[in-house]
């Protein structure tokens, strides 16, 4: 028998994790529910799986015989839904970040600790092979012990979403809560630390969308320190290169070397101190990016993992536990800006 999924939100994420979980696990989910009021991604859903069932309420949905739910829907909804979600004894596959306030994510973490549910975040970028690369290449000691990581994205504007929710911060958490969490949660899982305390800065130059003082920034650099000793900084401008020109690029340096990525490439850049090279040497990684928004590394592969710790009765690499320091990480840098001070981690 299948897995019966449901589906809350059908925005641009939410139907590419519909599209996904049809496409790569059809013989594992059923597509049974789905509640939006997005009418062209609802008829993008029957064409796929015409018996979905429809509904208009999120609640009915969660009471719905259901195996897993999939929540896609803005930020500042995502703790109470997982929390009613796991009080039905349904399997969770929550969208990033994990709240927008400290005291949402102690509820996520309460909640998770308490249940015996599946509980994945969709910080899917862990589940590539690029950048687990990566990640195995600091633990076996390629470049010596980590002293710095570093996180560089000059891109374009966030893309339109329903009633401009992801432009205020009241209700997206900000752009590096939204934004950059994905990027803190790799930076925190290369270095294996929590992050100790952040200094940032940050503002709106060009995209103002709404009035007022709750509109995200569009640039900021955040520098922030672990509790064993590795600094790390992230810039992030949102008015610069516009796809495909755009390229985030990620590092580590270590007492022994440099990794830096270019994913444009799907490669990893190696320098190793006292070779006396003059290129890095150039790991070429086998790994795709996926079809859904954004067309994230590691975006196929979170939905076949997440059926497979269903089936398997196993917690996912992103976890609550595991990802938590990220949210928390973005949260302390949003509000290190609005206070202009040193927000310190507890």
């Amino acid at each position: 028998m299948k897995l019966r999924f449901g589906f809350l939100g059908l925005g641009a994420m939410g139907f590419s994790h519909v599209n996904s979980f049809a496409k790569l696990c059809a013989d594992t989910v059923e597509i049974a529910t789905v509640c939006s009021s997005n009418e062209a991604n609802i008829k993008k859903v029957r064409d796929l799986a015409p018996n979905v069932r429809l509904f208009k309420d999120e609640a009915e949905l969660i009471q719905s015989p259901l195996d897993a739910i999939i929540v896609s829907t803005p930020n500042f909804t995502h703790v109470s839904l997982a929390l009613a979600i796991l009080r039905a004894g349904k399997h969770l596959f929550l969208e990033k970040p994990c709240g927008i306030t400290r005291e949402e994510c102690k509820k996520l973490l309460d909640a998770s600790e308490k249940s015996d549910r599946i509980i994945m975040i969709g910080h899917e970028l862990r589940y590539s092979p690029f950048f687990l690369k990566m990640k195995e290449l600091v633990d076996a000691g390629e470049i010596g012990t980590p002293r710095m990581v570093w996180t560089r994205e000059f891109r374009g504007p966030f893309q339109k979403k329903s009633q401009d929710w992801i432009q205020d911060s009241r209700r997206s958490g900000g752009m590096l809560v939204d934004k950059n969490c994905h990027h803190f949660d790799l930076m925190n899982w290369w270095v294996n630390s929590k992050p100790k305390r952040v200094a940032a800065f940050g503002g709106n130059a060009v995209n103002r969308v709404i009035e007022g003082a709750d509109q995200v920034n569009d640039h900021s650099t955040v520098n922030f320190e672990y509790e064993n000793g590795v600094r790390g900084t992230l810039q992030i401008c949102m008015f610069a290169l516009d796809f495909p020109q755009e390229d985030l690029e990620m590092g580590i340096v270590g007492d022994g070397g440099v990794l830096q990525t270019r994913i444009s490439q799907i490669e990893i850049l190696h320098w190793k101190r006292g070779t006396n090279r003059k290129e890095p040497a150039i790991h070429k990684v086998a790994a795709q990016f996926g079809e859904g928004w954004g067309n994230h590394l590691g975006f196929d592969e979170i939905h076949v993992e997440f059926v497979s710790c269903i089936l398997e009765k196993r917690q996912p690499l992103t976890s609550v536990k595991n990802c938590l320091d990220a949210t928390l990480l973005a949260i302390a840098a949003e509000e290190s800006i609005k206070t202009q001070s040193m927000i310190n981690l507890d």
